[in-house]
């Protein structure tokens, strides 16, 4: 079969791959469609990958074969899989934290959603897949890996006891960045009550949060006079932090409240926070951070697709086969591209 293969940082290139088997539990996936998320482009980018690997896993596919025991799927269901199950059983699951779950990355996807056929592991089969209705496209079912990640990071962020932090019904927070996970905040913060402020250089994508339900804005000098303005001086609740690495912590750091907390959906480029530490200690500061989602999250961010809670047409602006899986990554790092949808289907 065809994959977009990693074979050295920064390149990936068309070649066969192995055809997986699967075993008990276990099911073959003809890939319809895989969603290029940055954790592939900096996967794609770095050295810390061993080549050659294939990555993806905002997976739509359709089942072609299923192993004994599967009583779920059947051959000819569309699905939307994801890559990572937990043990449900260890510290970390019980104590509400799955990713961290030292079997969590065990599990995955074999090859990777950029590959023609893909072999589903039992325990994904089981947790992390979900039969595709036939009104919702390929592009909006591979948003359920994407939007769990968010629902995770907004209910770690926006969920305290009485006296916490964070944001509530009724506050305000700022949203940096508008790609599509930007976009996905916006809607997910408005439906947890609390208003949103957004900002992006680019004004398509102003366009965009504009839509969702956001007061947006090119910089962040305008949108700290705004927040202040909205907030009696006292700044935002909450700041989602979607891209710009370690820097933008400083213009977080200029809006956010006293008491108010900085969530960090995604890593980026420097290596230390900026942040002294007597500023967190007399500002009483929160920094939270969030790392993929759990099968719980994955079944809520599906039922909200599917009943349309959640909205992602516009989201994807470039629709690109696996042989082009270059280009994507070239648009999406050029910031021309919103989201990548990479299908099966020939050039």
């Amino acid at each position: 079969m065809n994959a977009a293969v990693y074979v050295a940082p920064g390149v990936v290139v068309l070649r066969e791959w192995p055809m997986p088997s699967i075993g008990p539990g276990e099911l073959l996936l003809k890939v319809r469609g895989c969603g290029l998320c940055g954790s592939d482009i900096a996967k794609i980018r770095s050295a810390t990958v061993t080549p050659p690997a294939v990555f993806g896993h905002e997976v739509v596919g359709d089942v072609v074969a299923v192993g004994p025991g599967v009583s779920e799927f059947e051959i000819g269901d569309r699905l939307v899989v994801a890559h990572h199950v937990p043990c449900f059983a260890c510290h970390y699951c019980r104590r509400g934290s799955p990713s961290m779950c030292r079997g969590f990355k065990a599990v995955n996807l074999d090859p990777g959603g950029f590959a023609e056929y893909l072999r589903v592991p039992a325990p994904n089969a089981r947790h992390a897949a979900f039969r595709v209705p036939k009104a919702l496209s390929d592009e909006t079912a591979s948003f359920c890996e994407p939007l769990a990640c968010c629902l995770r990071a907004v209910k770690r962020a926006t969920t305290h006891a009485p006296g916490g932090v964070g944001a509530r019904p009724g506050d305000l927070a700022w949203v940096i960045g508008l790609g599509s996970v930007g976009c996905l905040f916006v809607q997910l913060l408005r439906r947890a009550g609390v208003t949103v402020l957004a900002s992006d250089p680019l004004p398509a994508r102003l366009t965009l949060g504009r839509r969702f339900g956001a007061e947006v804005f090119r910089g962040p000098e305008a949108l700290e006079e705004r927040a202040r303005e909205l907030t009696g001086g006292r700044g935002v609740d909450l700041v989602m932090v979607t891209g710009g690495g370690a820097s933008i912590l400083r213009s977080a750091l200029s809006v956010v409240r006293d008491g108010g907390a900085v969530h960090f959906f995604a890593g980026g480029e420097g290596d230390e926070l900026s942040l002294p530490l007597d500023a967190l200690y007399q500002r009483e500061l929160t920094l939270t951070a969030t790392y993929s989602s759990s099968p719980g999250e994955l079944g809520e961010a599906f039922d909200l697709l599917v009943q349309g809670q959640v909205q992602v047409e516009g989201l994807v602006t470039h629709r690109l086969p696996l042989s082009r899986l270059a280009e994507g990554v070239a648009l999406a790092l050029d910031r021309r591209a919103v989201k990548v949808f990479v299908t099966t289907e020939p050039a």
